[in-house]
């Protein structure tokens, strides 16, 4: 009988340590969770909004990128600006300001031009 009370009384001790535990631990892994796609949520949309920007510079600027960033190769103004240079990187037709350009832009994230191209299709 003092046997089975003293497991009763351990249970409790554990379940009195271990409750508070697991509230503080799921608050902390839902703040977490939160933050966690708040941020994917605010990066897809700078994301979205600087693609969109690459776009419009490309159409509204497409003469004058075309001459100043490439070599009779595919031209600016139908793509974003780092799909069309990467497709003039792999034509081999890029300026050296347009290299420059592309080197830029593949330092903050590896291949970036080469993979606007091929997911753009050009």
């Amino acid at each position: 009988m003092i046997h089975k009370i003293f497991k009763a009384l351990i249970l409790i001790a554990l379940a009195l340590v271990a409750i508070p535990f697991g509230i503080v631990f799921t608050i902390i892994e839902t703040i977490l969770f939160t933050a966690q796609n708040l941020f994917r949520n605010v990066w897809s949309l700078i994301h979205g909004f600087f693609f969109s920007l690459s776009k419009i510079v490309s159409v509204a600027s497409g003469k004058f990128l075309t001459r100043l960033l490439t070599i009779q190769g595919v031209p600016f103004g139908t793509h974003s600006i780092s799909a069309v240079l990467g497709a003039n990187l792999r034509e081999r037709t890029l300026s050296k300001t347009g290299e420059w350009v592309v080197m830029m832009l593949d330092s903050i994230e590896e291949n970036h031009c080469s993979r606007s191209a091929e997911k753009a299709g050009i």
